[in-house]
């Protein structure tokens, strides 16, 4: 049954205010919410070669269902492109950003599930912080910040996605 959007709006304002000393430690710009279609949009950048990456959260029905995440390509505002992404290199983290379907392919990123890009039919969107996947993914501060580590790290980010 989903959740009724007040909640996930509020849900949402509080994980926010959890992410302020983050965003001045990291530079990154949040927007305001967009109400109405329960958005947000958070720029950040790689450290490794100053990349802009924009990045959509719908929370709708969050946190019943992950958030649904998309990166948006800074110079076209093309959605889901492969040049909006980072390419993931190496590493233990090798496949987080999925180069074949453009997406975060992790339990935390709805986009990962059957009905979305359909990479992982195994996967239960509801009760999703609970798959054994999802590991400290399971708010929006650790997901911008499991975000931004890879992309701030060598053997983590390999540039943008080109394709």
């Amino acid at each position: 049954m989903p959740v009724d959007a007040r909640i996930s709006l509020i849900t949402v304002q509080r994980e926010l205010k959890e992410c302020q000393e983050d965003c001045k430690r990291y530079h990154w710009e949040i927007s305001n919410i967009d109400e109405q279609n329960q958005t947000f949009i958070v720029k950040m950048k790689s450290p490794i070669d100053n990349e802009l990456y924009v990045i959509e959260i719908k929370f709708d029905n969050y946190n019943e269902w992950p958030p649904y995440i998309e990166f948006i390509d800074p110079i076209s505002d093309q959605r889901g492109t492969k040049k909006s992404y980072p390419l993931s290199s190496g590493g233990d983290y090798g496949s987080f950003f999925h180069p074949q379907h453009p997406s975060i392919c992790h339990p935390c990123s709805r986009k990962a599930y059957q009905g979305y890009t359909g990479l992982h039919g195994d996967w239960n969107i509801t009760g999703w912080q609970q798959n054994p996947y999802t590991g400290t993914l399971t708010n929006i501060r650790a997901i911008l910040l499991a975000i931004y580590g890879r992309i701030s790290n060598r053997k983590t980010y390999g540039g943008r996605m080109f394709g």
